[in-house]
C-alpha cells in the first residue's frame, strides 16, 4: 500500500487472482440494512405515488378521463374543476371531446385536491377549466402557480364574472355555450403545441470548464451529443412494434388517436417521416414532449422515427445547400416575459433548442403567428430572425420541408436536432409591438461537444460517447433517467458493446441515488466480468473497485473502504505510473476516506499527493486543482492551522471563479469555507461578506443592511464560538481594570496585563491566536506602543530581506537588531515577546505556500533556520520556528524524491519536538512520517522500529483500544512488516 515499495510489484495475474477472491469474501459480508437507501423516495410507479393518486380522482370517477396517476407524455393538461361535477352523460361528452383535442384530461371536484394536483405538475402546461363561482376561491390560490399557462371559464351569467378577465391576466375567455368554449381549448391548444419549445444557453465566457457544467449547460452538450448517440441505436421492425404498442396504450379510449396510430402502423414508410411530423398527431406531441423533458425513456421508444426524421432532413440539406448560400429564415410565437427576459440575459450566448426547430422562409406567416391575438396579458409577440450562413456554418442542417408537409402555405423549414445559433440582439420594434429577437446559426455547438468529449478522453481516458452521454445524464442529476439509458444499451448489446462497463456506470448511477444494495449488485457483477474476463481486465477493474470503496465511505465502514481504494491505487500505479491523474483520483479518494475518519495528518498526505500530481498535469486554473486546495484547507481548518486553510481556500475560489458560472454550487461552497475560517478569527465584517456573497447565489433572501440579523445568521450557521467569547471577556475584565487605575500605575502594570491573557481563566483553552487578538484590542500605552511597532518594522525588513536574497550578513544584522530590541525593552514576562514570536512564525510560513517546492522555497528556510539559529536570546524561544523550517525543508526534499536528506531533516525536527515535550501524538505523528519515508527507501526495519515507537507514545497517552491514531499505526506497523518478509524472502 505504501508508495514506493517495489517489492510489492509482485506477478500481476497471482496478484488479482487473490485480490478477485478475497473481494468476494467481502461482498459477501456486505451489510444491506433497512437504511441502506438514502433516498426513499417513491418512483412514478410507487405504492406512495399511487395512493395519492387515487385519492385525487375520488370525488369523481369520469371514465372517459385520464387518471392522474398516469403520466402524461403530451406538453399540456386539461384540468375541470368545479365542486358541483358529475357523472352525467353531458359530462361524459365533454371529456370525450377534450381528449380529442387533448389527451391528458383530468376531472376535479375537490378544490384541495386540485390546488395539489398542479403543484406537483412539473414538465407541462396546463389549461384550467372552471365555473365563474368555483373561479373566485381556486383563482387566487393558484394564479401564481407557473404551471397554468390558460385560464377558461365556463357559467351562464357571464356579466357577472367580467372581472375575472381583468383581474387575472390568464384568463383566456368566460364561456357560456359549451360548443365555443371547446372551440377556444383547441385554438389555443394548437397554438401552445407550436410554441413548447425549450431552450438550452451555452455561455462561452463562464463555461471554460467543459467537464464540470452548470445544469443549462449540461443539457446544452447533451442535445450535441444525442443526435450521434441515437443515430447509433439499433432500428429495426421491433422498434416500430414498441412505439405502435405503446401509442395504443397509452391513448387507449381516444378514439381520433386511434385512428392516427392504425393508419400509421399500415401505411408508414422512412420516407413519409416529414409527412407524419408536421401533421401534429400523437407522433408530433409525444417526440416533442419527450425531447424537451430528456426523457431517455420515451426517446428510446421514438428512437427510430427520430433517426428517420434526422437522417431525412440531412438528405434534403445536402440536395439543396448549394442552390443558397445566405438563407434567413423566421419563426413568431407568443414569449411569456420571464422566458424573454431569459433570452436578454443570454444576448451573445450559445442557444440551442431541444428538439426539431420550425421556422419559415416567410416573414408573413412568422408575423401572423406572432401577432395573432391573444386573450392572455402576460405574453410578449416575439419574432425570430435567423440567419444561415451555410459558407460559415457546416454542421447546421435544416431543410424546406414546403412540399412534404400537410401546410405547405406555412413555407416550413425545419431544422434538425442539436441545431445551434448565437444570440446576436434582442431589440423592441414598437412600430409593429413585438420583440425581434435576431439568431445566427453558429457550428460552435459541435465545437463545445468536441471539447467535451477530449476532455473526458484525457482526465478521464473515457472514449465511448455511448459511456459518456450517460454519465452525463448523471452528471445533470438524472439519475433514473441514466439508469434507463444504460439498461437500454444492455438490451440491445452487441459483440462491439463493453458490457461490463455498462454494469458499473449503472452501479454508479444507483450509487448517486443512494440505494447501494443495487449500486453494489451491478457493480459487483461489472468487477467479475472485468477480473474473468480473456486477457483479465486488471486495468479497468480499478472503476468497479473505485466504486465499490465509495459505497463503503458512504456506508460510513471507512477502513473496508480504504481497502478498495488501495486496491485501485495499486492497479493505478503499476499501469498508468505514480503520476497519472486516475492516481491522482484515487489518493484524493483515500484523502477523503481519512478525513471521514479524522485523521486529519494523514487525510493531508494523500491530499497533497493528489495535488502534487494534479498541478503537474493539469492548468492552474483546472477545476481538480480548485478542488484539491478546498479539500488541503478543509483539513488546516481542522487541524487548526487557520491561516495555511484560508490561503488555500482563497485560491480555490479564485479558479472557480475564473472557469465556473457565477452561480455555481462549487463558488458557494468556497465562499461559506471562507466565511467559516474568517468567523472562527473573529473577522467578523470580513466573514460577513463572504457569507452574504453565497447568500445571494443561492439567491435566499436577506437584508444587507441589518447587520445584527446577518450576524446572528452567521452565528446559526457555524455555531458559538466558546473559546473566542471566553478571552473576550477576559479582555474586558482585565481592560476596565487596566483602564480605572491612573496613568502611572497603567504603565508600570502594563506587562501584567499582557501577560494576563493566556494564563487566566484555566479551562478557556486560549489559542496563540485568541492571545493575540486579545493584544490588539489592548489599549496600550503609547511609549510602550511605539516601541512595538519599531521591533515590528524591523521584523518586516527582515523577513523581506531573507526572501528577497539580500547579503547574509545583513539579513544576519537585522535579525540581531531584532533581538536587541527585545533585550532592551521587554523582560522575559513581556507579552509582546511571546506575540512577537508568534508573528514571526506565522510571516516564515505564509513566506511560500505549503505547496512550493522551489529552490526559492527552499534556500528561503535553509536561510532563516541558519540565521535563527546563528544567533539566539534566552527571552526568545525560537524552537517553534525551528521545527517549521525543518519540516518545510524536509518536505520539499521529499517531494523532489531527495528522501535521505528530507529524513535527515525529519530527524532534526523530531529531536527539537522531544526536547521541548510537545504534546506526545505530534511526536507520534513526526515518527509515523519518519517511518513513510524509511518505508520509501527501503528501509524497512527502520520503519517498524519509527512505527512501534510511535505505537508506545500513542498507547501510553490513550486507554482507548478503538483511538484512530493506534489503529493507523497498526495498519503501518503490519505494512512494515509484511515488506519486511517479503525482502526476507524474495
Amino acid at each position: 500500500m505504501v508508495e514506493g515499495n517495489k517489492s510489492w510489484k509482485k506477478n500481476i495475474k497471482h496478484l488479482f487472482s487473490n485480490l478477485h477472491s478475497a473481494l468476494i469474501q467481502k461482498l459477501q459480508k456486505f451489510d444491506f440494512d433497512a437504511d441502506s437507501s438514502i433516498n426513499n423516495s417513491s418512483s412514478p410507479g410507487s405504492a406512495a405515488t399511487s395512493k395519492k393518486s387515487e385519492a385525487i380522482l375520488a370525488p369523481l370517477n369520469v371514465p372517459l378521463a385520464v387518471s392522474s396517476q398516469s403520466p402524461n407524455f403530451e406538453g399540456i393538461t386539461l384540468i375541470w374543476f368545479d365542486p358541483r361535477l358529475n357523472t352525467t352523460d353531458d359530462t361524459k361528452q365533454t371529456a370525450k371531446e377534450l381528449r380529442e383535442i387533448n389527451n391528458y384530461v383530468i376531472f376535479h371536484s375537490d378544490q384541495l385536491e386540485c390546488v395539489d394536483y398542479i403543484k406537483s405538475v412539473r414538465d407541462e402546461k396546463i389549461f384550467l377549466i372552471t365555473s365563474g363561482k368555483a373561479a373566485s376561491s381556486i383563482l387566487p390560490e393558484t394564479i401564481q402557480l407557473k404551471q397554468i399557462d390558460s385560464i377558461f371559464i365556463f357559467c351562464f351569467k357571464i356579466e357577472k364574472y367580467q372581472d375575472l378577465l381583468q383581474k387575472y391576466e390568464s384568463v383566456v375567455g368566460i364561456y357560456s355555450n359549451r360548443s365555443t368554449l371547446i372551440n377556444a381549448i383547441k385554438e389555443n391548444v394548437d397554438l401552445l403545441q407550436k410554441q413548447l419549445n425549450a431552450f438550452s444557453f451555452y455561455n462561452e465566457h463562464q463555461e471554460k470548464a467543459t467537464r464540470d457544467l452548470s445544469q443549462e449547460s449540461a443539457e446544452f452538450i447533451w442535445f450535441q451529443l444525442f443526435k450521434d448517440v441515437i443515430l447509433r441505436m439499433s432500428a429495426n421492425n421491433n422498434a416500430k412494434e414498441q412505439l405502435i404498442q405503446f401509442c395504443s396504450q397509452y391513448y387507449r379510449g381516444n378514439q381520433k388517436e386511434y385512428k392516427n396510430i392504425d393508419q400509421f402502423e399500415s401505411s408508414y414508410r422512412p420516407d413519409k417521416c416529414i409527412y407524419w411530423y408536421t401533421r401534429e398527431t400523437f407522433l408530433y406531441k409525444l417526440v416533442n414532449k419527450a425531447l424537451r423533458t430528456e426523457d431517455m425513456a420515451q426517446l428510446y421508444i421514438f428512437r427510430f422515427f427520430i433517426v428517420d426524421l434526422s437522417l431525412h432532413l440531412a438528405k434534403l440539406h445536402e440536395k439543396n445547400r448549394e442552390k443558397d448560400k445566405v438563407v434567413m429564415l423566421y419563426r413568431g410565437l407568443k414569449l411569456e416575459n420571464e422566458e424573454l427576459n431569459r433570452l436578454k440575459q443570454n444576448e451573445g450566448n450559445l442557444i440551442s433548442t431541444n428538439g426539431f426547430l420550425s421556422t419559415s422562409r416567410s416573414k408573413q406567416v412568422a408575423l401572423k403567428f406572432a401577432l395573432k391575438s391573444a386573450k392572455r396579458t402576460n405574453v410578449v409577440s416575439t419574432l425570430y430572425e435567423i440567419e444561415c450562413n451555410l459558407n460559415e456554418s457546416k454542421s447546421i442542417v435544416f431543410a424546406d420541408i414546403t412540399k412534404y408537409s400537410e401546410f405547405a402555405a406555412e413555407q416550413e423549414v425545419l431544422f434538425d436536432l442539436g441545431s445551434t445559433f448565437k444570440i446576436q440582439s434582442i431589440i423592441e420594434d414598437k412600430e409593429l409591438k413585438l420583440f425581434v429577437v435576431k439568431l445566427k446559426a453558429s457550428d460552435d455547438g459541435e465545437k463545445m461537444a468536441k471539447e467535451y468529449i477530449e476532455s473526458n478522453r484525457k482526465v478521464n481516458e473515457e472514449t465511448s460517447l455511448d459511456i459518456l452521454f450517460g454519465k452525463l445524464l448523471l452528471q445533470m442529476g438524472k439519475y433514473d433517467q441514466s439508469i434507463n439509458y444504460f439498461e437500454n444499451l444492455l438490451n440491445e448489446s452487441n459483440e462491439k458493446a463493453d458490457i461490463a462497463r455498462i454494469y458499473n456506470e449503472v452501479g454508479c448511477a444507483y450509487l448517486c441515488k443512494g440505494e447501494f444494495k443495487e449500486a453494489h449488485e451491478y457493480i459487483c457483477r461489472a468487477y467479475i466480468m472485468m477480473i474473468q474476463a480473456k486477457p483479465c481486465r486488471v486495468k479497468d477493474s480499478a472503476r468497479p473497485l473505485t466504486n465499490m470503496a465509495n459505497i463503503y465511505l458512504r456506508k460510513e465502514m471507512y477502513n473496508e473502504s480504504l481497502d478498495f481504494y488501495f486496491q485501485a491505487l495499486e492497479i493505478r500505479e503499476n499501469f498508468y505510473g505514480k503520476e497519472h491523474l486516475d492516481t491522482a483520483i484515487t489518493l484524493n479518494n483515500i484523502g477523503n476516506a481519512y478525513y471521514k475518519m479524522q485523521d486529519y495528518l494523514t487525510s493531508l498526505m494523500y491530499y497533497e499527493k493528489s495535488f502534487d500530481i494534479r498541478r503537474k498535469q493539469l492548468p492552474k486554473t483546472d477545476m481538480d486543482i480548485a478542488a484539491s486546495l478546498n479539500n488541503i484547507g478543509l483539513v488546516y481548518s481542522k487541524m487548526n492551522r487557520v491561516y495555511e486553510a484560508l490561503d488555500c481556500y482563497l485560491q480555490s475560489l479564485e479558479i472557480r471563479k475564473r472557469i465556473l458560472p457565477s452561480e455555481h454550487n462549487d463558488i458557494v461552497q468556497s465562499l461559506m469555507n471562507i466565511a467559516h475560517v474568517l468567523y472562527e478569527q473573529n473577522a467578523i465584517d470580513d466573514a460577513l461578506n463572504y457569507f452574504s456573497k453565497a447568500l445571494q447565489i443561492q439567491k435566499i433572501e436577506f437584508d444587507l443592511t441589518d447587520r445584527d440579523k446577518l450576524v446572528d445568521r452567521l452565528e446559526k450557521h457555524f455555531g458559538p464560538k466558546l473559546s473566542h467569547n471566553a478571552s473576550q471577556n477576559i479582555v474586558y475584565a482585565e481592560s476596565s481594570r487596566y483602564n480605572q487605575s491612573d496613568s502611572s500605575s497603567q504603565v508600570s502594570h502594563w506587562p501584567e496585563y499582557a501577560t494576563c491573557i493566556p494564563h487566566a481563566a484555566p479551562g478557556n483553552n486560549i489559542t496563540y491566536r485568541e492571545y493575540h487578538e486579545a493584544l490588539d484590542i489592548c489599549p496600550a500605552p503609547p511609549r510602550r506602543r511605539q516601541i512595538q511597532e519599531f521591533v515590528y518594522s524591523l521584523l518586516d525588513e527582515f523577513i523581506k530581506a531573507l526572501h528577497d536574497n539580500t547579503d547574509d550578513q545583513r539579513v544576519l544584522n537585522l535579525w540581531k537588531q531584532v533581538l536587541n530590541s527585545c533585550n532592551e525593552t521587554f523582560d522575559d514576562h513581556s507579552g509582546n515577546i511571546q506575540n512577537l514570536v508568534w508573528r514571526l512564525e506565522n510571516d516564515i510560513i505564509h513566506t511560500y505556500n505549503s505547496f512550493d517546492e522551489s529552490k526559492e522555497a527552499l534556500h528561503f528556510y535553509e536561510k532563516a533556520l541558519s540565521i535563527l539559529e546563528s544567533s539566539t536570546s534566552p527571552l526568545v524561544d525560537i524552537d517553534n520556528i525551528r521545527i517549521v523550517c525543518l519540516d518545510r525543508i524536509a518536505t520539499i526534499h521529499q517531494r523532489n524524491d531527495n528522501f535521505e536528506s528530507a529524513l535527515g531533516y525529519l530527524i532534526r525536527g523530531l529531536n527539537v519536538m522531544q526536547r521541548k515535550e510537545i504534546i506526545p501524538r505530534a511526536i507520534a505523528d513526526k515518527m509515523r512520517h519518519i517511518g513513510l519515508v524509511h518505508m520509501t527507501l527501503g528501509n524497512y526495519d527502520l520503519a517498524l522500529t519509527s512505527f512501534n515507537n510511535a505505537l508506545t507514545i500513542l498507547q501510553s497517552d490513550s486507554i482507548d483500544p478503538n483511538d484512530r491514531e493506534i489503529k493507523l499505526t497498526l495498519r503501518r506497523i503490519d505494512e512494515a512488516k509484511e515488506a519486511l518478509e517479503s525482502t526476507t524472502n524474495a
